[in-house]
């Protein structure tokens, strides 16, 4: 069920952190609306930044690590370079708010893609990710702490439920700098108390005039250059227009919790991204109650692996004699199964015995 997001991936990592770190890294014990008036304030006043990030994940008994250099200026200028452990060569990603410009040295190829509306990467509602965070989690401050020379204050979060039901995320550790106000550390643990990932912010510097020069793409000599065009996110569609433009029969389910209705779907197809004989279409059926969703993603792949990754412990289960799995994440549930060519991922905040009857409910017509 993966969707495209206007933003990159490490600036909702760090957007993320701070809306978790401003909810408690004060002394003055100040409501949500005082901090994210504080927040805002903060990014009102951050004009660009640059950062060297270490991940460390512990998945699987597997242990991977990754490094990124990353720079960012407001409105919507960023670039990263990111090594991965185990490799000599880097992946850089820039662009100019324009134009993204991906070079893999390993292949020597250059990628282009043009942004159809460039973004405002600084765009939150960081109030709203407060208040979420807040009704989600219990924070406690557990003191002040020195990370590379700066004041930083602890904060450790626990999901309020006491089920530890939290396979994947149960307790978080985080580090803020009471200057910046972002985040130099960040620690994950399951809730087994075993650690599953390690952030590490260092050599962060904020407001130092970064130039448009460093976001500007040099084509490397001899690099195979892949012109993507103009890439533009997936549009709301109604079920009827949705059946109309999928190349393949979409389920529905016959049974929905009382007073949840179809919102909307959308179309994702990676046939701009990957070779001819690795394409696959997913499809994404919508369903809301107020603010509570259910999410129905179903994709047809040509000659691909799509296996649905649960790094948890999942539970093998029956749909209607069909051999699925189950993954609960706390509130968030997630069945996958396959009907003939089509797998299927349901993701809700349901009871078990509720995501396995909507499942049950979506048959494969004969």
């Amino acid at each position: 069920m993966t969707t495209m997001k206007k933003l990159t991936p490490i600036f909702v990592l760090t957007v993320v952190f701070v809306a978790l770190f401003a909810s408690g890294c004060t002394e003055k014990n100040l409501n949500a609306e005082q901090i994210a008036a504080q927040m805002m304030d903060k990014e009102n006043n951050t004009r660009d930044y640059s950062y060297t990030m270490h991940v460390t994940s512990y998945f699987g008994g597997e242990t991977k690590e990754t490094e990124s250099k990353t720079m960012f200026k407001k409105p919507n200028m960023i670039k990263s370079i990111v090594t991965e452990s185990g490799k000599e060569n880097q992946t850089t990603i820039v662009s100019d708010g324009k134009i993204v410009w991906s070079y893999t040295p390993d292949t020597n190829t250059v990628t282009k893609m043009k942004i159809s509306k460039p973004s405002e990467l600084t765009e939150n509602d960081y109030t709203n990710i407060i208040d979420n965070f807040l009704n989600d989690t219990n924070v406690t401050v557990l003191g002040v702490e020195n990370v590379d020379e700066r004041k930083t204050y602890l904060l450790e979060t626990t999901p309020k439920e006491n089920d530890r039901d939290y396979e994947l995320i149960y307790k978080t550790k985080i580090w803020v700098d009471q200057e910046t106000w972002m985040p130099l550390r960040y620690e994950t643990y399951n809730g087994d108390g075993n650690l599953t990932m390690k952030l590490e912010i260092q050599d962060l510097k904020v407001n130092t005039g970064i130039p448009d020069s460093e976001f500007k793409f040099e084509i490397p000599e001899g690099a195979k250059i892949v012109d993507m065009g103009e890439i533009k996110l997936p549009e709301k569609l109604s079920l009827e227009e949705t059946r109309k433009k999928a190349s393949f029969k979409i389920f529905t389910p016959d049974y929905l919790p009382e007073g949840y209705e179809f919102n909307s779907s959308m179309i994702y197809n990676n046939s701009q991204f990957s070779p001819e004989n690795q394409i696959s279409e997913t499809v994404e059926l919508t369903y809301t109650k107020d603010k509570a969703v259910i999410n129905l993603a179903e994709t047809v792949s040509k000659n691909q692996s799509s296996d649905t990754i649960m790094m948890g412990k999942e539970e093998d289960i029956q749909i209607n004699g069909i051999e699925g799995k189950y993954l609960s994440m706390g509130k968030t549930k997630l069945l996958t199964w396959k009907l003939g060519d089509v797998d299927l991922s349901l993701c809700a905040s349901l009871e078990k015995e509720e995501m396995l009857k909507i499942a049950e409910s979506i048959l494969e017509e004969k």
